[in-house]
């Protein structure tokens, strides 16, 4: 492995950790956007605060996102494919088809399973 293979890789992983201590600072940032506003409006109106308090309460959809993610890989492993009989060669239907194949694996079971949690939620 030569050095530019190494400083590549190296470029790709702090990239990686940038992306999560921002995802993570974000966060952050919010909750305490939210527990700010709780505050301030348990302190005003106590009804207001209850009311609020109750919808925070409410349990989240653990879906929530898979669909529009099953989507994107879903359209990067089609793209992909496209791609590769646009370019004419052999060489690279080869090279692409494989390698559209995860994206569209993942993204049909992401978007499968939004429609199946939905499906169970609704039901109860």
């Amino acid at each position: 492995m030569g050095n530019a293979d190494k400083d590549v890789i190296g470029a790709i992983i702090i990239a990686a950790i940038v992306v999560l201590i921002i995802n993570h600072l974000a966060r952050l940032i919010q909750a305490m956007m939210l527990h700010r506003t709780v505050r301030e409006v348990l302190s005003r109106d106590s009804a207001a605060g209850t009311e609020l308090l109750d919808r925070l309460r409410e349990p989240k959809s653990i879906f929530g996102g898979d669909d529009r993610l099953g989507l994107i890989l879903i359209a990067l492993g089609a793209a992909m494919i496209v791609f590769g009989l646009l370019q004419g060669s052999s060489e690279a239907r080869q090279d692409l088809a494989p390698a559209s194949v995860f994206p569209l694996f993942v993204g049909i079971v992401l978007v499968g399973r939004h429609f199946v949690g939905r499906t169970r939620e609704a039901g109860r």
